[in-house]
């Protein structure tokens, strides 16, 4: 059943990239830099990559609004320097510019379709942790057709790669949830680096693998998570990225209403909108709240309940985003975006917590000694 569900899923995802995602590439102000980026890890001087990028995003609709028109005709000069704070995502410029030579720029929205397809494979493989393989099927392929996740993927930025490892750190700390495995720790502690050189998100998964430790005195996945943190730091030190403050100071520059209020009062005013337009949306939407009803019933019996640690954990950690960057418009992206599997796997762990109820409890596996070195 599950080769049969990976090649449904497998369909669904393609049909999808041909007649909707490649056939509406989204351009954005954010992946000119990108395209910048790859240019130079392919080869080219920073001169030739900024002329070649603005070359491309010269035909786009961008064109015609001038404040993005100004960031495509940047000055080769000063278009890699304005551009640092997206110099810490290394991995999807790099392998765009891999594609480069045979494919030009549109490899910026061929890397994001092929990443679809394998966050398609990769959601379905997350939630076969709950061995419901025919609902796995159905929540990944209607995830697949969401609006969002399939505008993530027609665009020329970093999120539809980012998903990727997401959704496998993810799946990799549920099935540790129900036992050691040197095999999960390895995809975990490789899913949290290839996630922290995509977007620079290391807590992402740090927080679901605490929660893990917590619920079941396994450290272990912890300490793989790690591996992500310190992917971030080197990469940080190396190109001497921003830090949270210098982040946060570039969103302030770069808001669209500019107006002369101190930085601090920004902030303080940033934030107190953004938590409250995310608890109105909480609300409006409904599935956040059915989202936590659910880990509520999930935490409440032990035979899920440390997986139901784990997916809240997740959860939380999708929402920290929010005070570090404060900007409601981009919140879809950052915060729903990483959530919908996050969602997904609290339906089908409540699912699986409810076709449990009155059977006896397994006893959770412990952990072997060496399995909690390895």
């Amino acid at each position: 059943m599950k080769a049969l569900g990976a090649a449904l899923v497998a369909a669904a995802a393609i049909v999808f990239a041909l007649t909707s995602v490649l056939k509406h590439p989204t351009y954005t102000p954010d992946g000119i830099v990108y395209a910048r980026f790859a240019a130079r890890d392919a080869g080219y001087t920073e001169v030739d990559a900024t002329l070649s990028a603005r070359a491309f995003y010269a035909h786009t609709a961008m064109m015609r609004d001038p404040r993005y028109r100004s960031l495509i005709d940047l000055d080769p000069a000063v278009a890699f320097p304005r551009s640092k704070v997206f110099e810490n995502r290394v991995l999807y410029p790099w392998i765009v510019g891999m594609a480069l030579p045979l494919s030009g720029f549109r490899a910026l929205f061929l890397v994001n379709a092929a990443a679809y397809v394998v966050f398609g494979l990769a959601l379905f493989w997350m939630l076969g942790a709950f061995r419901r393989d025919i609902f796995a099927v159905v929540l990944t392929v209607v995830v697949l057709a969401l609006p969002l996740v399939r505008a993530a993927a027609a665009s020329d930025l970093t999120d539809m790669l980012a998903m990727v490892w997401w959704v496998l750190a993810l799946g990799a700390l549920l099935r540790l949830a129900r036992g050691p495995s040197s095999t999960m720790l390895a995809v975990l502690a490789v899913s949290c680096v290839l996630l922290a050189l995509t977007r620079p998100t290391p807590y992402l998964v740090v927080l679901p693998a605490l929660a893990l430790g917590i619920a079941r005195a396994y450290w272990a996945p912890l300490l793989a998570s790690l591996g992500g943190v310190a992917a971030y730091v080197i990469v940080a030190f190396d190109i001497r990225a921003y830090g949270i403050s210098e982040q946060l100071r570039w969103i302030y520059d770069n808001r669209p209403a500019a107006t002369n209020v101190p930085f601090s009062t920004w902030y303080r005013e940033a934030l107190f909108g953004s938590v409250r337009y995310v608890v109105v949306e909480t609300v409006r939407l409904v599935i956040p709240l059915i989202a936590i009803a659910a880990a509520v019933y999930g935490l409440w019996h032990a035979n899920t309940r440390a997986q139901m640690a784990v997916l809240a954990g997740a959860a939380i950690a999708c929402v920290i985003a929010v005070p570090f960057n404060p900007v409601p418009f981009s919140f879809a992206r950052v915060v729903l975006l990483p959530l919908i599997p996050v969602f997904c796997a609290i339906a089908q762990c409540a699912l699986n917590t409810a076709a449990t109820v009155g059977k006896p409890v397994r006893p959770p596996v412990q952990a072997p000694a060496q399995a909690m070195i390895d």
